[in-house]
């Protein structure tokens, strides 16, 4: 925001100017600073400022922007611009009114002394225990442009793996859902008609006929029912999965799932292992490190196995063993964090493993992009050829 101000310098002179800060009390704090004596002040942008306040909806941090937030940022401390003013700029530049206030906040916070991974931490639904950890990290190492750029990198290349999966999966769902609706219209509209027809002649109708023709006449007579049966359906399956029992039922499942489930826990593990090791090398002590992790690993399963493994290792174990049993944790990983924790290079083993089973991850989306067409080929043959031979047979 920028200020008008009037002030009196130390000799009596009378100065007037414009100076931008994130709030009035930051604007007053930096002309302080320069010896002068304010005696008038007053904001620029009142009426856009009441603008942002204003949000008909809630807005989200997506993704991009927060990668957007920390590369840009890594770029203005590299250039030796101060932090406060490297967050005045990026919060100028963020369309997200949400983010821009967040960001805003963050540069009022720094510069009434708070440090920048406490202030981040006033916005914990944007910014992860774990990028506050880092953050924390890199003002105590004296590295923070380093660990913002780490951070651009580590949640491009999350949001790039969930992108490969979601993106294999788009098109079946797509192509399926499509089918789906073609059929229960066909069953519901169309095949009645032909069916009265084949009624009339009184002929012997074959068992697919049979069979479809009960079907048809169900959805005919019961379309209404249904239809707000799937509505109330999803509806309510939408509200359980959001809570806690409802979040651990979606959560075993998916990783149960055929194909898809063995890629969601090559992501999840993927994840263990590169938050692990990075916060690890950083020097966050272990048990801090596996509840920061379990924090922000995304699957209530490993979250579960995760906050076991910190209270076991509060107690006195090594991770591997805590790991030992885990459903979710493979013995194979289990003996390399061991081999990792015995030779001193956890770290190291931890950031092989993360690179093993991101290349797993692409590997197992390229077959099952390979794999997709043949199947979803097969499933609509098999539909079509079913109903064709109710019709002709």
């Amino acid at each position: 925001m920028k200020f008008r101000y009037k002030a009196r310098t130390l000799k009596g002179t009378v100065e007037t100017g414009i100076v931008e800060a994130s709030k009035k009390e930051a604007a007053l704090g930096i002309l302080q600073h320069h010896n002068l004596i304010v005696t008038a002040l007053e904001s620029l942008e009142v009426e856009k400022g009441l603008k942002k306040e204003i949000r008909i909806l809630p807005q989200k941090v997506s993704t991009q922007e927060l990668v957007f937030f920390f590369r840009q940022l890594s770029i203005l401390v590299a250039a030796d611009v101060p932090l406060v003013e490297s967050l005045n700029t990026l919060s100028g530049q963020t369309k997200n009114q949400l983010f821009a206030s967040q960001i805003s906040q963050v540069s009022s916070n720094v510069d009434g002394g708070m440090a920048f991974s406490d202030a981040l931490a006033r916005a914990p639904k944007t910014f992860s225990t774990f990028d506050i950890n880092m953050v924390k990290t890199g003002e105590m190492a004296g590295n923070l442009r380093k660990i913002l750029e780490y951070l651009a990198d580590h949640t491009e290349r999350s949001y790039t793996l969930i992108s490969q999966v979601k993106g294999a999966m788009t098109y079946p769902a797509f192509i399926f859902g499509g089918l789906i609706i073609v059929v229960i219209i066909m069953l519901t509209f169309v095949m009645p008609k032909m069916f009265s027809m084949f009624e009339e002649f009184g002929a012997e109708l074959p068992l697919p006929t049979k069979i479809i023709m009960v079907v048809s006449n169900f959805f005919a007579e019961n379309f209404i029912v249904i239809f707000i049966a799937l509505i109330g359906g999803v509806f309510f399956l939408l509200r359980f999965i959001k809570t806690p029992k409802g979040k651990i039922i979606k959560d075993r499942i998916e990783i149960k799932l055929p194909i898809i489930g063995k890629i969601l826990r090559q992501i999840y593990i993927s994840r263990l292992t590169e938050n692990l090791g990075t916060l690890i090398k950083g020097g966050i002590p272990i048990v801090q490190a596996l509840d920061t992790v379990a924090s922000v690993i995304g699957n209530s399963l490993y979250e579960e196995v995760l906050k076991k493994a910190r209270d076991n290792v509060r107690r006195g174990e090594t991770i591997a063993n805590a790991f030992k049993g885990a459903e979710v944790i493979s013995p194979t990983l289990t003996q390399m964090i061991s081999s990792g924790e015995k030779s001193g290079k956890l770290a190291k083993v931890l950031t092989e493993l993360t690179e093993f089973y991101n290349n797993e991850v692409t590997r197992s989306v390229d077959n099952l992009m390979t794999l997709i067409e043949p199947i979803l080929i097969a499933i609509m043959g098999v539909m079509v050829a079913f109903m064709a031979a109710a019709v002709l047979l």
